[in-house]
């Protein structure tokens, strides 16, 4: 896979944990399509609606979600019973390796977020903006 720039939704109780450091690993439901080491723009959605941040990805960690319990306990930001109804109907879960958080000086999406995550692509417009003010993390 190939290392890229992300713009993921999460939502602000756990965007505000990844940044604040005490969050280091973020749980999905599918299998993310990007490597680690790609740099995940961190949009805060509803209420916030706000860019806060960002991350470099890590380790995918994939398993059933008990086993993918055991990995993740008290790194998640999230409790037993949240993560038991999160992934109340998958086989497999995955959780991503949080690394390096950078907090930003918040600034407004200028175009429909996505509902998990989508590749930022400097060549559209809506796009560069993002590129642009996430650089100011390196």
């Amino acid at each position: 896979m190939v290392r890229r720039d992300v713009l993921m939704s999460i939502r602000p109780e756990y965007a505000e944990a990844i940044l604040c450091g005490s969050k280091v690993y973020e749980l999905r439901r599918r299998r993310p399509s990007f490597a680690a080491g790609s740099r995940v723009v961190v949009y805060s959605s509803s209420p916030d609606q706000q860019l806060l941040g960002t991350f470099e990805a890590g380790a995918v960690h994939e398993a059933e979600p008990a086993a993918l319990w055991e990995v993740v306990r008290g790194e998640a930001g999230i409790s037993g019973e949240a993560f038991d109804a999160y992934f109340a109907d998958c086989a497999v879960g995955y959780a991503i390796k949080v690394l390096r958080p950078r907090r930003l000086e918040p600034q407004r999406l200028r175009f429909r977020p996505p509902q998990s995550y989508l590749f930022l692509r400097p060549g559209r417009r809506g796009h560069r903006g993002v590129l642009r003010w996430a650089g100011a993390a390196a």
